[in-house]
């Protein structure tokens, strides 16, 4: 097999240097071996990595971020069109808007956006893929404030199926334009992102109140009280953890199970003291609430050194959260059968619940609650105690699980659940769609909209 001669990127086979980190994603789990590997450095480049695939008859991956525990975007035998050599991001401060290329990640937007005092809802780990966490959907610490990440774009640079390179937005083809905003990776490679920011000042109010796991009930007591008259400004949610080596975590309770409450406060400092106080009230062990930039709480949960772990996560929507829901999933991550993860219980409403359904494909805006489970070890004997763990979770939320989790939180290739997560005349426009934009079925891989 050869290169195209319209292609400028690099061609990675089996045994070329560069071909082991290249087939590499963040989960060990993954481990497959493609059988060419596409680096990309323009669009052009993906539309002849496309020719390449269909005239040499092999499946096709996209690899953005390549941050999805799920694998999706590398498979065996396969031609991986990767995005990462694409990470631009140029940031226009006087209209609010950034352009991002396909393969970069909320870092490198977060790095862009922070000196204009400027965000737009994002992944709560930063080394996060753009693309590939807002065609899912977006949920991050500004969600009450801002909505998700699909909810503010504007506009997609958009590679097609067949080669052709097309822009999608309100004015420009629309359909396809919808499609994109949670409907999944399906109807064309991304490679380019038209996001809207928001003002958050030079620094938001940010960190964590804890407890000791023992006081889970009384917390989320005090917590769902706290967020059912609290304004869109304050974010966050509650969290189950073990207690991070971190500076501002007395050395007493490194390692310790804790319950804690992430704060994301973007309104008038004055104002959030009588919104924390019910919570200060209980005397929390930690309390590293203050002022940072944005890209600071984005930061927090994730570690400091780069390292590879095998990786599973899923969650989903919620009716409610009552003490003894809390209070189970207490007993569940102390005995988590994984050394790192966490349980995250996010309220919701605010902007997430403004946008009228059939707005996105992206349905369950009146849900209060979602919920999200991560777990990572390293040990691969430990893959079906984690697995058992995450259905214990899923079991102890059911009383109060409502509808199913979107894309995102779908781990695993599973029609039934994909199809379940969007409304029927949705998922019905969704397939439309994909009929019109790729009607060989040439971008099969992950969660894709089956063709009618």
């Amino acid at each position: 097999m050869t290169a195209t001669t319209d292609f400028t990127g690099v061609l990675l086979r089996p045994g070329d240097p560069g071909y082991e980190a290249a087939r590499r994603v963040e989960s060990d789990t993954v481990d497959r071996r493609p059988a060419l590997i596409a680096r990309c450095a323009t669009a052009d480049d993906v539309a002849a990595a496309l020719r390449l695939a269909r005239s040499a008859g092999l499946p096709v991956t996209v690899r953005a971020g390549g941050h999805g525990p799920d694998g999706f975007a590398i498979a065996d035998d396969a031609l991986v069109i990767d995005l990462t050599p694409m990470r631009g991001v140029a940031v226009d401060a006087r209209r609010r808007r950034a352009r991002v290329q396909g393969g970069a990640t909320w870092r490198d937007l977060d790095a862009a956006t922070s000196p204009q005092a400027l965000a737009v809802t994002g992944a709560r780990i930063p080394s996060v893929g753009v693309a590939g966490f807002m065609l899912g959907s977006g949920s991050g610490w500004l969600e009450r404030r801002h909505g998700l990440a699909a909810d503010s774009l504007h506009a997609a640079t958009v590679v097609t199926a067949g080669g052709e390179v097309v822009t999608a937005s309100r004015r420009e083809h629309p359909a396809l334009f919808w499609a994109l905003r949670g409907g999944g990776p399906s109807f064309g490679i991304v490679v380019e992102l038209e996001l809207g920011l928001h003002p958050v000042g030079s620094a938001v109010l940010g960190g964590l109140l804890a407890w000791p796991a023992a006081r889970a009930g009384d917390v989320a007591a005090v917590y769902t009280a706290v967020m059912d008259a609290a304004p869109d400004d304050l974010g966050g949610g509650l969290t189950l953890l073990s207690a991070p080596a971190a500076p501002f975590i007395p050395p007493a309770l490194h390692g310790a199970p804790l319950v804690a409450v992430v704060v994301l406060w973007t309104g008038a400092p004055a104002a959030v003291g009588a919104l924390l106080a019910p919570l200060r009230d209980l005397a929390p062990a930690v309390d590293s609430v203050r002022p940072m930039p944005y890209a600071v709480v984005q930061g927090m949960f994730e570690s400091r050194e780069h390292v590879t772990a095998r990786v599973h996560g899923e969650g989903g929507f919620l009716t409610a959260l009552p003490d003894a829901a809390v209070t189970a999933l207490a007993a569940l991550q102390e005995r988590k059968p994984a050394p790192l993860g966490s349980l995250l219980l996010q309220p919701l409403g605010g902007a997430f619940a403004r946008v009228p359904e059939g707005a996105t494909p992206l349905t369950q805006r009146d849900a209060p609650w979602a919920w999200q489970a991560g777990a990572a070890w390293f040990d691969a004997a430990a893959d079906g105690a984690v697995r058992a763990w995450m259905g214990d979770v899923r079991t102890a939320l059911a009383p109060w699980t409502r509808g199913v989790a979107y894309p995102n939180f779908i781990p695993d290739a599973d029609p039934a659940r994909l199809r379940a997560a969007y409304r029927p005349e949705d998922w019905a426009r969704l397939r439309a769609i994909r009929a019109d934009w790729d009607p060989d079925g040439v971008l099969a891989a992950g969660h894709a909209i089956p063709l009618p």
